[in-house]
């Protein structure tokens, strides 16, 4: 055999033997690096089922911290966890879907508005003969459900109202009785002292206050109860308007003050003319009480003015979805003290009074009972002021077809 061919062999078989140990350590190499991997992954996939399972344990301890039935649902509405409040109920069934396990529509529409995206929904149901307000929102691969029972909420409420009409009944005829009385003393001046006149005129203010504070207690409780009856007609807002002033231009002029009726006189809606009047009657009383001089406006707003005041609300999250197309905005506007900002959110509220109204007399009940008929039209009641120039009602009211 060639000794330079066996060279040239041998050569290229250390060749080949040194590529293939190359080959064989990088592969060692790569298999080091990918049990790295694989032991780094394992380690991250510890972790996250760690994690995984304290997220598991932290839902399942915030489901049971909630003495409220809570039910969490994924994105095709069925059941993935419960807490034992929901078992009680009967209505923890996982892995069935939500409309079979509670046979509410109303609960199934809720999850599906809420898994759409549509806002976090709020929604008044019935589940085993109990009222709830159930609450959802959304988070991602799902929705959860919380069920608060309001079933008692509402027999205090119903009792509350039971309780007032009754109470207002029963003072009812008294109340007549002495302000008729005292109207007699009053009568007899020849017969009585100025001091014992003064008493009397005192007398007769305090048996006023607390007719009216009966009058608007029973009003609000018949609103509240859906008691009051509503007559929708097709109705002029100016007539409306100018009955409420003309009620009170003998309070506004002994105050000193000017009413002014600037709602256009062909201008109309669909309201019942009773309610809208007392919504402004109890406006323009409270507007009278809070200006010192000047002048009170009840006022239209103009369909692009409308418009411009409806985008605001319609940003509200507790906002309407109404346009100038739908309603029509009523203003009183006063050039009174103001009311704080602060104040403004609470000022419907039943009984509050602002700091400064503390003097001033009143149920505190008028506003409330203004919003309640407002809201009884389908619209909303609001509010704008600035200290020490006045403030501005408005409120809607249906437009006429």
């Amino acid at each position: 055999m060639n000794t330079a061919f066996v060279i040239g062999v041998t050569a290229v078989s250390f060749l080949v033997i040194a590529i293939l140990l190359t080959q064989l350590r990088r592969a060692l190499d790569s298999a080091t690096r990918l049990g790295d991997t694989i032991r780094r992954l394992r380690r991250q996939l510890d972790t996250t089922r760690e994690e995984l399972a304290r997220c598991q344990e932290a839902k399942a301890a915030m489901g049971e911290a909630v003495f409220d039935p809570v039910i969490f649902v994924d994105n095709h509405r069925q059941i993935t966890a419960c807490n034992h409040a929901a078992d009680r109920l009967g209505i923890c069934k996982v892995g069935h879907s939500l409309i079979e396990a509670t046979r509410s529509y109303e609960l199934d529409s809720l999850a599906g508005d809420t898994i759409a995206g549509r806002t976090e929904l709020s929604r008044q149901l019935t589940l085993h003969n109990h009222l709830f307000r159930a609450q959802a929102a959304r988070f991602t691969g799902g929705a959860v459900i919380v069920l608060r029972d309001v079933s008692e909420l509402q027999r205090l409420g119903r009792a509350r109202r039971d309780f007032v009409a009754n109470i207002s009944h029963e003072l009812r005829t008294p109340l007549t009785a002495m302000s008729l009385l005292l109207d007699t003393f009053r009568a007899e001046s020849a017969n009585i002292t100025p001091a014992q006149q003064r008493l009397l005129g005192q007398m007769q203010d305090q048996t006023e206050s607390l007719t009216q504070l009966v009058q608007e207690l029973s009003e609000l409780t018949q609103i509240e109860s859906g008691q009051m009856p509503m007559r929708m007609l097709r109705a002029s807002l100016y007539d409306v308007a100018n009955a409420a002033i003309t009620r009170l231009s003998p309070q506004a002029e002994r105050a000193g003050l000017r009413m002014i009726n600037a709602v256009p006189e062909a201008q109309r809606g669909l309201f019942d003319p009773d309610q809208i009047r007392r919504v402004l009657s109890n406006l323009l009383h409270n507007a009278i009480k809070f200006t010192p001089q000047g002048q009170i406006t009840v006022f239209v707003l103009t369909d692009e003015e409308a418009e411009q005041q409806l985008q605001r609300l319609r940003a509200d999250p507790n906002g309407i979805d109404l346009t100038a197309q739908d309603v029509l905005i009523v203003g009183v506007r006063d050039t009174g003290v103001g009311i704080p900002h602060e104040e403004l959110p609470r000022i419907f509220e039943r009984f509050y009074k602002v700091d400064r109204a503390r003097g001033q007399g009143g149920t505190g009940l008028g506003l409330s009972i203004a919003k309640h008929i407002v809201e009884a039209h389908g619209g909303r009641i609001w509010a704008e002021s600035t200290l020490g120039k006045g403030t501005t009602f408005y409120f809607t009211v249906p437009r006429e077809d």
